[in-house]
């Protein structure tokens, strides 16, 4: 791992870490309740499907998911649909087993690349690189922590943490 990676692997980490702080700070309350139609456990389990989906190498392989997720919510999810109270839901518990099933794909993802593949297509058709991949989901990630918490804030929360730099 090169230092632009490093770099990188910095800032995504720290956006990670703030996304699992949610599943930490939510109150249950409010954990599975509509929040203008986004609940809070269905964004914080959409933001780590996008990277489950986008941080990997081999592109042109079928993607196969790294969690087992509940019969039912899981086609939607992978849909990009959202999931009511209705559909079902997942607990606290069953999306920390997904971040402890991630933790170990995005550090061994990180771990593969080098400065120089940054910038190479991740497939020759598409004008995307490793670089905007990574930008894209660290920029998704802090998209769904401060939707959450909005949510969170209008319940009467707590504030998620701020992770920077690696410092924390």
């Amino acid at each position: 791992m090169n230092e632009i990676v490093k770099m990188l692997k910095v800032q995504y980490d720290d956006s990670y870490k703030m996304l699992k702080s949610v599943v930490e700070i939510c109150p249950d309350e409010l954990w599975k309740a509509y929040n203008n139609g986004l609940p809070v456990w269905n964004n914080v389990v959409h933001a780590l499907i996008g990277s489950d989906f986008w941080l990997r190498l081999d592109y042109e392989a079928d993607f196969v998911s790294s969690f087992s997720l509940p019969e039912g919510i899981g086609e939607k999810l992978y849909q990009d649909e959202w999931c009511g109270e209705t559909d079902g839901f997942m607990t606290k518990e069953q999306v920390m087993d997904c971040f402890k099933i991630f933790d170990v794909k995005k550090d061994k993802f990180f771990d593969s690349l080098d400065d120089e593949m940054l910038c190479k297509k991740i497939l020759d058709d598409m004008d995307f690189t490793y670089l905007s991949v990574i930008c894209a989901q660290i920029r998704h990630i802090m998209c769904h922590v401060g939707i959450c918490q909005d949510a969170v804030t209008a319940f009467g929360g707590g504030d998620i943490p701020w992770e920077a730099f690696g410092e924390n």
